[in-house]
């Protein structure tokens, strides 16, 4: 008799323990699933998207790792780089292969992960005569709620257009395509750290509205001309005007050209002058 009930004491016990494991492996059944996990070759641009399996009332937050670094946060579904109906702008990261991690937190601490590797390319450069630094001066009135009065300073590369206001400390980094030789597209920021201030699109709402310009460089002159609607939130009060070629940029660029005349013909360098707008000097 008593060791019947010595079974029946086991057995429930191993039920009990069964039971509690299969509750703990619910409640632990949690993924999240990225929409570059089956991509090899990113575009220039592209949507990345972290898709929690628990509903957005228990998800702390969503982080996308590049590389291993955090390089955004979302809070709030749909949980997207570089916020909602933006894109992932590859131009200013290393061409070749990369790592990009999804990584969800639930409200009660939980975490899971997915990863997976694909490629990046080169960037296609802009036009040469565009490719320098920038600056101009804005007035409050002609300002007026889209940025600080003051200079403004931009940068054409590869990567896109940067631009910062007079205080340096907030800006954008926008997405550019070319689209004819003298029409360019203003398209969303692109985010390369977790909203950093200098970074993205500030004039835009989501979900970024593009803004077309007609530009023209004379000499140390870049001159911006709207081309289309004006959206995203004023962003053309700053945008479009002349724009100078910064000094500085011409003296780098001089001594540029001088050391590649030096390579070239290193007894004779000529004389050579920053204000004829060429893209490179001649080496006699």
């Amino acid at each position: 008799m008593k060791r019947r009930q010595s079974i029946k004491a086991v057995v429930a016990t191993a039920v009990a323990i069964a039971a509690t494991g299969g509750a703990a492996a619910s409640h632990s059944a949690f993924t999240v699933s990225s929409t570059l996990s089956h991509a090899h070759l990113l575009p220039h641009r592209i949507r990345w998207l972290g898709k929690p399996s628990l509903p957005p009332s228990q998800i702390r937050e969503v982080d996308f790792l590049i590389d291993g670094r955090r390089a955004w946060v979302e809070h709030h579904a749909p949980y997207s780089y570089g916020y909602d109906g933006n894109y992932l702008v590859t131009s200013w990261m290393r061409p070749g292969l990369h790592t990009f991690a999804v990584v969800a937190v639930a409200t009660d601490g939980r975490r899971t992960r997915i990863s997976s590797r694909a490629r990046t390319s080169t960037p296609r450069p802009p036009p040469a005569a565009l490719v320098d630094s920038w600056h101009r001066r804005i007035p409050a009135a002609e300002a007026g709620a889209s940025g600080a009065p003051g200079m403004w300073t931009l940068t054409v590369s590869a990567v896109g257009w940067r631009i910062l206001d007079p205080t340096r400390r907030r800006g954008a980094l926008i997405d550019v395509a070319y689209l004819s030789p003298n029409t360019i597209e203003a398209r969303g920021g692109i985010a390369t750290r977790d909203h950093d201030p200098r970074e993205n699109n500030p004039w835009c709402d989501e979900p970024f509205e593009p803004v077309r310009y007609h530009w023209q460089v004379a000499a140390d002159r870049l001159t911006l001309t709207l081309a289309g609607p004006s959206r995203c939130d004023g962003q053309s009060r700053v945008w479009a005007g002349s724009w100078t070629r910064r000094r500085s940029s011409v003296r780098r660029w001089v001594l540029g050209e001088v050391r590649r005349c030096a390579r070239l013909r290193p007894a004779r360098l000529g004389h050579v002058a920053a204000e004829t707008g060429e893209d490179s000097l001649p080496c006699r």
